[in-house]
């Protein structure tokens, strides 16, 4: 594996083991947030766990000189792999919401990687 997947990789496997862990720890009461009914906790930590995925495979990827979607194309690939995964998990339960924060947070990663590299561009002018 080239160095640069490194970290996408090790990324992906704290993804896995997340999801194969049986029972994780619960949020405890009274730091339960939900906002507009659907914008949990668990929703965020999705969200944030595939933005830095994203950011991790652009990052590889523009090494390579490959064009930025794929990465996204990835991150929502792997989304959609982890939720039919949890389908077979006991414990676990695949659902709509968590591929749609994943892909959510895919797109939000993106988004900030395009706006500091654009950033950094101009600043080095």
């Amino acid at each position: 594996m080239a160095p640069r997947w490194r970290a996408s990789a090790a990324w992906a496997l704290l993804i896995e083991a997340l999801i194969l862990w049986p029972n994780p720890p619960q949020v405890p009461p009274g730091w339960t947030l939900d906002w507009f009914g659907w914008v949990t906790l668990d929703k965020l930590a999705h969200a944030s766990l595939f933005a830095v995925l994203s950011v991790l495979i652009v990052r590889a990827l523009v090494v390579e000189a490959r064009p930025w979607w794929m990465a996204f194309a990835g991150a929502a690939a792997f989304g959609a792999f982890t939720e039919i995964q949890q389908q077979f998990i006991p414990s676990r339960s695949m659902e709509l919401g968590d591929f749609l924060a994943d892909v959510a947070g895919a797109a939000v990663g993106l988004a900030a990687f395009v706006v500091m590299a654009r950033t950094r561009r101009e600043l080095s002018r």
